[in-house]
């Protein structure tokens, strides 16, 4: 029976790495993670509010996963803890410019930058 701990082990490695995988999507993989037609029941100034929401919830995973990556361990962090939610607000904002490009009402969200005074 202690011959097989190694195999274990092993085979433990190999799920972990398999299941971490999943979490280095690239950024372009982004929308992937977005339920297409999400807001197109919204008006402009829903997808404007929208926006504003998305962009400030994808700053602060940005400063949560620089500040992760600064410590011990930090890329196993930002892959368990935060990655995927960054992905999919990241998809978010990639369905909203989408929708808002086709009402015609793509200023208005494009407007809104990270450098908004609160």
């Amino acid at each position: 029976m202690i011959a097989f701990a190694p195999c274990r082990l092993c085979a433990s490695l190999a799920a972990a790495a398999l299941l971490l995988a999943g979490c280095t999507l690239p950024d372009d993989k982004a929308l992937t993670m977005v339920n297409r037609g999400k807001y197109s029941l919204f008006n402009c100034d829903q997808l404007k509010s929208q926006a504003v929401q998305a962009r400030t919830r994808e700053r602060e995973l940005r400063e949560a996963m620089a500040k992760a990556a600064a410590g011990p361990g930090g890329e196993l962090v930002n892959a368990v803890a935060y990655r995927s939610e960054y992905l999919t607000v990241k998809g978010e904002i990639e369905e909203l410019e989408i929708t808002a490009n086709a009402k015609n009402c793509r200023q208005s969200v494009r407007a809104i930058s990270d450098g908004v005074i609160r």
